[in-house]
């Protein structure tokens, strides 16, 4: 009897954290508005946002589901922010094309003195083929490119998300 009391209260106890813990870890992959010091971008729903990251890239978010290529679990999509330092459009886009199995343009625009242009690429990677779609903005001697990439399979669960998010990126 002395142990029933102390037990149902430890039991009450681990169920309250474990549904804290659930529902807290279903957030993170809300969407949510992501704002740095050089960019703000509006992350889907189904990403989660990687923080303390030393990739050394700007923002990096994955999908909650996996893809299976060959014996290798990958996330289904990813979705990354990267700075070029010292370079202008024309050298990253050329770049990106050398290193693509196919690549598609989009538009090129220019607004008060910034240069952007979006792409879609195809690229084979540990078996897989991947879509990545693309956006670049010029910002000062930079450019800095948004970057969602999905395993082909699975472009229809994710690429209409992504093509989304990269329309809300707006360079500081």
């Amino acid at each position: 009897m002395e142990l029933l009391i102390p037990g149902l209260i430890l039991v009450a106890i681990m169920a309250w954290a474990s549904t804290r813990i659930k529902r807290n870890a279903s957030a993170a992959f809300d969407a949510e508005r992501v704002e740095t010091d050089d960019f703000v971008i509006e992350k889907p729903e189904g990403f989660l946002h990687v923080l303390n990251d030393n990739s050394g890239l700007l923002f990096r978010a994955y999908s909650r589901e996996f893809g299976t290529v060959g014996r290798s679990d990958l996330r289904q999509a990813t979705i990354e922010v990267e700075r070029h330092l010292g370079a202008d459009l024309d050298t990253v886009l050329t770049s990106i094309k050398g290193s693509s199995e196919s690549m598609g343009s989009g538009s090129t625009y220019m607004d008060a003195g910034e240069k952007a242009a979006t792409a879609r690429s195809v690229h084979i990677r540990d078996g897989a083929e991947f879509e990545t779609v693309h956006k670049f903005v010029s910002r000062g001697g930079d450019v800095i490119e948004a970057r969602g990439r999905v395993l082909s399979e699975h472009k229809d669960a994710h690429l209409r998300k992504i093509e989304e998010m990269l329309e809300t990126l707006r360079v500081k």
